[in-house]
Formats: C-alpha cells, structure tokens, sequence
C-alpha cells in the first residue's frame, strides 16, 4: 500500500493519502504535504524522492478540535504548517496520541529548514477532500493552494 502520491493538478499540489487506520491517514497527510514541496535540509539526503533524516531533533506538541473528520484533517495540517512557518521547521513524523472524529493530540517530529524547493503552501483547502474508506482502506485527496 501506498502512503501517498502526488497527483496532477493545474495550478496547486493535490496529493492521495492512504491509511489503514484513519491514525495512519493523518501521518500520511503530513509527511506527504512535507515531502511534496521538498524541504532543503542540512545533514538529510535524497532517497526515492523522498528527503530522508538521520535524526528528527525539532519536537512540538500540537492539540487541535473541530467540528467534524475533515476539519479536522485540513485544521491539524494547517496547524502543522503554521508551526513549520513559524519556526522554520518541516515535519517528518507524527506520533498520535489520540485521534477521534473532533480532537486530535499529537507530537510532531522535524528538522530546521532552509526553505522548500517547490514552493510554500498558503493553505490547507477543502477542495475535493472527502476521506473514505475504499476495500478497507482509508483514502483522500487534498490540495494545497500555492
């Protein structure tokens, strides 16, 4: 199973996200926003396209509610964003502690940046997001506007 791919989209990212779970789901949707626009990293490297880190030293703790699973989606990877903008920071992993149909805590786990190579995101939009459950596995798309 896939953890996410990116897909062909005229003017923003839009990228597939896969999970077994839907816990698996939202750490596939944050390293896949991190992974699309390519963070420059000391001391990291190249690997099937993917940017790859000995260490992931930067940590943050991150608590979001809202009303219902795809807010919280687009809520929690907003926020995410904003801690990265804020300090500079792209998140390579995610441990959830608890994840409901409302709430999620989680502690995020990075690396300093020195920029993207693709481009920064402006937002975590709502277009085309609809999270499903297709053969037992959960899926959506999201799109980031640019």
């Amino acid at each position: 199973m896939k953890d996410f791919e990116q897909l062909s989209h005229t003017a923003d990212i839009e990228i597939r996200v896969y999970g077994i779970t839907l816990a698996q789901l939202f750490e596939h949707a944050l390293m896949g926003m991190f992974q699309v626009i390519g963070p420059r990293v000391v001391g990291c490297t190249i690997e099937n396209e993917r940017v790859v880190c000995p260490q992931l030293s930067q940590v943050r703790e991150l608590a979001v509610s809202s009303f219902d699973i795809e807010s919280l989606l687009v809520d929690f990877l907003s926020e995410a964003w904003y801690l990265s903008d804020i300090h500079d920071e792209a998140y390579l992993k995610v441990d959830i502690h608890e994840l409901t149909q409302t709430q999620i805590r989680a502690t995020l786990h990075g690396v300093i940046v020195q920029g993207f190579d693709v481009v920064e995101i402006k937002a975590v939009t709502y277009h085309d997001l609809h999270i499903e459950q297709i053969d037992g596995i959960w899926q959506t798309n999201i799109v980031f506007d640019i």
